[in-house]
């Protein structure tokens, strides 16, 4: 059985699609190839720790009681990922959700869920810290990989090309099985935590059986993607930009989780995830632009070609706010008996988790990419 079948006659045709998003370049620059940002949360965080006694000795020189160690080495990437890259993207959800009027008439539900989200979050991360954290990384690997299999279809859709239920679900099994074979290791033997703060996993399963069960299906997987891939190649049909899309998501995905400090790790991963949808969201908005999709005026200015920048430092703004709380909640930390993190994520969760709940409607409309 066949797992694609191409629409064109004949497989030479399809050399006269584009296979691209966009075209080549961008797509390279904001899709695949900007796999290389994975490296620098890691590298900031390995740069400041080796120079750990040096940071230290120039504090204690301009009289600061402040003490560099390896807490403040992961904090410090947190917050240049949060200010530049991650905030802003999280942010742009809302240009195509909350401040457009067609969004929240269509979703009433997904606007009212939102309102509740802020609330559930200041709850948790007061009475049950650790809880929230647990399931915002467990719905942070799904929303990541979620957009990776979001981008997969919108290629699809500029092939004009249909795949089998098969091809599809090797597909999705590879990339969504991917991230947790290491992941899951860790969390057998009780390895995975998030700065001082360890994530729940339930007793029962810290067993060596359900690390061989999960390894065995990414492995399974894998080969069947391989094996399709190739079959692909043979019969002319293989969609290169997808499948280089994926191999680099498996290989980030497979191997991200085997760093030691996770929190770092994972703003790898989040740096690139962030740094396609901030792409994406603006060419989205640019197209809906075109077609005169956006009933709000104001986004509809800055989503004309050539307001890239002013797209993004919008979405800077929101950013600044949303730490001019987190900086209001840590003067009074003390009062409220909160920890530095829980400072940090009552504030970030709040609107991330209503962002991932936004994505999940709008990565269900990969249609939107086409521009003809």
């Amino acid at each position: 059985m066949r797992n694609s079948a191409p629409t064109a006659a004949h497989p030479q045709a399809l050399a006269t699609q584009s296979l691209w998003l966009r075209d080549k370049r961008w797509d390279l620059t904001f899709v695949s190839l900007s796999v290389v940002l994975v490296a620098f949360p890691i590298i900031t965080y390995l740069f400041t720790n080796q120079f750990t006694p040096q940071i230290n000795h120039l504090l204690r020189t301009i009289g600061s009681s402040f003490i560099w160690d390896d807490d403040a080495s992961r904090n410090l990437v947190n917050a240049l990922i949060a200010l530049f890259i991650g905030g802003p993207h999280m942010y742009a959800t809302f240009t195509r959700t909350a401040f457009d009027g067609e969004f929240t008439r269509k979703h009433k539900l997904v606007m009212g869920l939102s309102v509740l989200i802020p609330v559930g979050v200041i709850y948790l991360g007061v009475t049950s810290f650790q809880f929230l954290l647990t399931f915002f990384f467990f719905w942070a690997s799904v929303h990541i990989l979620h957009q990776i299999v979001f981008i997969m279809e919108c290629y699809d859709k500029k092939l004009r090309r249909s795949l089998t239920l098969r091809g599809r679900m090797i597909d999705y099994a590879v990339i969504f099985s991917s991230l947790f074979p290491i992941a899951i290791y860790r969390f057998v033997h009780g390895e995975f935590a998030i700065g001082s703060n360890v994530i729940f996993f339930p007793e029962f399963l810290k067993v060596s059986a359900v690390f061989y069960l999960v390894t065995a299906f990414f492995a399974v997987a894998l080969l069947l993607f391989i094996a399709k891939t190739m079959r692909e190649v043979r019969q002319g049909v293989a969609h290169y930009p997808k499948i280089l899309l994926m191999s680099l998501t498996i290989v980030v995905s497979f191997f991200i989780p085997a760093f030691r400090n996770l929190d770092v790790a994972f703003q790898g991963f989040n740096t690139w995830h962030s740094f396609q949808y901030l792409g994406l969201t603006y060419y989205i908005n640019r197209i809906r632009h075109e077609r005169g999709e956006i009933s709000n005026a104001f986004i509809d200015k800055i989503s004309q070609e050539g307001k890239g920048w002013q797209y993004y430092f919008l979405n800077i703004g929101f950013t600044a706010l949303a730490i001019g709380l987190i900086m209001v909640l840590l003067m009074f930390r003390e009062s409220l008996g909160l920890s530095f993190d829980q400072c940090y994520y009552i504030v970030v969760l709040s609107f991330l988790l209503m962002h991932y709940l936004h994505d999940h409607v709008l990565f269900t409309q990969p249609e939107v990419i086409l521009t003809k």
